[in-house]
């Protein structure tokens, strides 16, 4: 029921989901943009060993830029567009955020190159790191923070609508999302089983660690003192040490 409600609440922001012909053009426009991708790692990739590297570097830094301005100008589509500001918002900034982002996610699994472990080995991490992603997002939902309207950026654009979540999971770690997707990209890379793919999941970590730096700064100056003190007691990604306890979390067996 509440994730009905969440979804209510996305649709309400763009009234163009209302209609069945917006909706097909809006499912185009991202299949273009992916589209884009594709062909632009497709031909640089096959110029050298090295280069789904450079491909996956480029990608990275424009998500990045991306993130970077839907910071900077968030505050000018409230002001310019009002109630509307989150449909401006949707087309223009986030839906290239996260086209180009889903093709650095996918992009490990279509990476060749010299075999990194046996196959077996390769794909039980595969398996233990994406069952880390979903297990991830499960307790970023439990945590109160849904993808249809936290993940895709509604509260950004309209933050009085909604409270920062530091519960559950954030109690742990800052930026869970960012954790699981990078758990699902080292996964892809382990099916993948090979050097090169590995190193290009790694790279995710570039738009990763800069949106998440982003949020906090954002958060410190909405919030104030509180947030500031929970980036101190609070890892980004990683609770190296409440490790232990955290994956307890994680798998439902408590603090």
């Amino acid at each position: 029921m509440f994730e009905k409600q969440t979804v209510e609440v996305f649709i309400d922001k763009i009234p163009d989901l209302k209609s069945l012909g917006k909706v097909f053009l809006t499912v185009l426009y991202i299949l273009s943009l992916g589209a884009l991708c594709a062909v632009f790692f497709f031909y640089v990739d096959r110029l050298a060993w090295y280069a789904p590297i450079l491909s996956q570097f480029a990608m990275a830094w424009i998500v990045t830029a991306v993130s970077y301005m839907h910071f900077k100008m968030v505050n000018g589509y409230r002001e310019k567009h009002g109630t509307l500001a989150y449909r401006y918002y949707f087309y223009q900034l986030m839906i290239p955020y996260l086209v180009t982002w889903y093709a650095c996610f996918f992009h490990p699994l279509f990476v060749s190159g010299t075999v990194l472990l046996p196959w077996w080995l390769a794909i039980g991490l595969g398996v233990v790191f994406l069952l880390l992603m979903m297990v991830t997002n499960l307790h970023i939902e439990r945590a109160g923070f849904h993808m249809v309207t936290h993940g895709m950026d509604v509260y950004t654009v309209f933050p009085g609508e909604a409270t920062v979540v530091y519960g559950e999971i954030y109690g742990y770690i800052r930026h869970p999302l960012y954790l699981a997707l990078t758990c699902g990209c080292i996964g892809l890379a382990f099916l993948r089983n090979n050097t090169v793919a590995l190193v290009v999941a790694l790279l995710q970590l570039i738009p990763a660690l800069a949106a998440g730096y982003m949020e906090d700064r954002e958060l410190s100056n909405r919030v104030g003192e509180e947030h500031k003190k929970y980036i101190k007691q609070t890892a980004a990604l990683i609770p190296v040490r409440r490790l232990l306890s955290f994956l307890k979390l994680l798998f439902f067996l408590g603090k």
